[in-house]
């Protein structure tokens, strides 16, 4: 069998078990290097949990390949649906929706406040995949995505449903 019709099998493999109710993808895939993408019509995301922290795969980006052959485990966010890139200009596009993903994820990342920084990842969760799977991910994932501790994430979901101040917030776990 050659490589296409390879990856034309594991897209269709991948597709039936995302779409069987299952939020679970054989971990194995993740690990073998093959490269695919989401499509870019697709409505959620993966949260791909590596050794020392998270990463998000959205819409159109590269997923697997020897970018994620150290994923521990995988969360299935929304609707998802798996593509085989062929030509070198999808690969390519594919890779730099991946980047642009982990670049967002650093500009977060890289807010000095706590509570600010777990208020931005949920923003821009909400931005990717929609409010109301946001709020089915677990605190653990949502830290791990911004380098935050759970209780954070779980305070500024508290900050941003009743609409305190976050800036009063930020200044009470600051000190």
């Amino acid at each position: 069998m050659d490589n296409n019709a390879t990856n034309t099998a594991l897209v269709r493999l991948l597709n039936q078990q995302v779409n069987s109710g299952s939020a679970s993808l054989p971990l194995s895939f993740f690990k073998s290097g093959q490269f695919l993408s989401l499509t870019a019509d697709c409505q959620g995301g993966i949260i791909l949990h590596k050794p020392f922290y998270a990463d998000f795969v959205g819409s159109g980006a590269v997923v697997g390949s020897s970018i994620d052959v150290n994923c521990t485990s995988v969360y299935v966010i929304g609707s998802v649906k798996f593509d085989a890139p062929t030509t070198y200009s999808q690969r390519q596009q594919a890779f730099q929706q991946r980047m642009a993903f982990s670049q967002q994820l650093q500009d977060i990342a890289q807010v000095e406040a706590p509570l600010r920084r777990a208020l931005s990842i949920l923003n821009q969760l909400s931005q990717w995949v929609g409010a109301e799977e946001v709020q089915k991910i677990p605190n653990e994932l949502i830290a791990r995505l911004a380098g935050l501790l759970p209780r954070t994430v779980e305070l500024a979901r508290k900050t941003s449903v009743t609409g305190n101040n976050p800036h009063t917030a930020e200044t009470f776990l600051i000190r």
